[in-house]
């Protein structure tokens, strides 16, 4: 009992929250114009929409090169300068990156149309919103890991009120359908991207200076995590594009409704890491080794009174969420229900695997991680097109769930591996 109460009263309690009601209001307020969108976007409609924020996460991955994992693994170890140095060559690489994606699209574009259903001159706008969106992450990754959570809630929360505003007005007052809610995150993500970049200098974080080690050291880390992010996107991707194929977008508009549930656990998730990542770093880059013992026994035990508590929340998330589902949402959405409680597990999922692999990115095993999260992926690959074949959509998410559950099971045994945490160990 006495642990817990040290435990309420830890800096990193009182950060999460912070990090948790900005996360909550910043994903709460697309959450809950959904139901609203859901009288004037039919299910194809929201398929489309779906379809293209995919298409987002795999051309953001391939830009990004995983920089912001670069910059939080050096923030602590290099000066304010020589992380200057590193955020303008990652620019640079970010620059050519985008570049390459375009060409690539470009040379694939029917390829995309047939799995996406998105015209090209949307997957042009998908690039650029890559390279914008990428300027705003590592701006939030700075105030992350400065300990400011304030800064970045408010400016997490501004763009996503830009989004929602402008897509509310093209879908409701222009009724543009799906074009009008795309077009609102086009914008909002481009001017916050360009406001981004101008942080960044005004904050002394672009250094122009070009080093061809630092844009090797980038890639070296980056660019085995390609893969890597890769593998999320497939399991949460594939399916998606597999019932658009097999069952056209309404279906895929029904699943990705379903799915968009999780986002009561992911929000949750997500702002609990943006708190712990920072104090996780510090806590392991103790080089007095008695403060060492005390700091992991901490996060030995910050590690479970999380999990539990992350399974009590889903649970109650999932009842929150049926209730919602029926009272709120146009009945034309109703066919969703079913995929509710699957994708609160899968994100039950996700939350246990992030407790784990953060000491993997500390101790730089980028290139082992990556080849675990790709076989996951490709086995979701495969047995996600049978399940979708043999169960109908309901098929994706029981893949989902499987191999969430795989995938942490093993990212947890190779983090043990790589940094021994003795995690059975008493902790009295």
């Amino acid at each position: 009992m006495s642990s817990f109460k040290k435990l309420l009263k830890h800096p990193l309690l009182k950060s999460s929250l912070i990090y948790t009601l900005c996360d909550a209001l910043n994903k709460a307020v697309p959450f809950l114009v959904l139901p609203l969108l859901s009288y004037y976007l039919t299910p194809g409609d929201y398929g489309i929409v779906a379809n293209f924020n995919i298409l987002l996460a795999v051309a953001t991955i391939c830009v990004a090169l995983s920089v912001e994992g670069v910059i939080g693994v050096n923030f602590y170890r290099i000066s304010k300068e020589e992380l200057g140095k590193y955020i303008y060559n990652a620019i640079v690489l970010i620059s050519i990156a985008s570049v390459l994606v375009l060409t690539l699209g470009l040379v694939c574009q029917d390829l995309i149309y047939n799995s996406f259903k998105i015209p090209y001159s949307y997957v042009i706008w998908s690039v650029v919103m890559a390279f914008a969106a990428t300027m705003t992450n590592i701006n939030l990754a700075l105030w992350r890991l400065e300990e400011k959570p304030l800064k970045f809630g408010i400016y997490q929360i501004s763009q996503t009120v830009v989004n929602i505003g402008v897509s509310l007005l093209l879908v409701i007052i222009y009724q543009l359908g799906w074009i009008g809610r795309v077009d609102g995150i086009i914008i909002a993500t481009l001017i916050f991207g360009c406001f981004s970049l101008v942080l960044l200098w005004k904050r002394g974080y672009l250094k122009v200076q070009n080093d061809k080690g630092v844009r090797l050291a980038i890639l070296a880390f980056g660019l085995p995590l390609i893969p890597h992010a890769l593998s999320i996107w497939l399991r949460s991707g594939i399916d998606r594009i597999y019932i658009t194929n097999m069952y056209g977008e309404e279906a895929t508009g029904l699943y990705a409704t379903g799915f968009q549930f999780g986002v009561l656990v992911s929000f949750l998730i997500l702002a609990f890491n943006n708190a712990f990542v920072p104090y996780l770093y510090k806590s392991l880059s103790e080089t007095d080794e008695s403060i060492l013992l005390q700091n992991k026994k901490r996060l030995r035990k910050i590690t479970y009174f999380g999990m539990i508590g992350l399974t009590v929340v889903s649970v109650l998330f999932y009842i929150l969420s049926i209730f919602i589902l029926d009272y709120f949402f146009n009945q034309t959405y109703s066919g969703a229900a079913e995929f509710i409680l699957w994708a609160i597990v899968a994100q039950l999922f996700q939350g246990f695997y992030l407790f784990f692999v953060n000491y993997i990115f500390f101790m730089k095993k980028t290139k082992p991680l990556a080849m675990i999260t790709f076989s996951c992926a490709l086995l979701q690959v495969f047995f996600s097109y049978f399940s979708v074949s043999k169960f109908g959509p309901i098929g994706g998410a029981y893949s989902t769930v499987v191999v969430s559950f795989l995938n942490f099971v093993i990212v947890a045994w190779f983090s043990n591996k790589v940094y021994k945490m003795n995690w059975l160990k008493n902790n009295n």
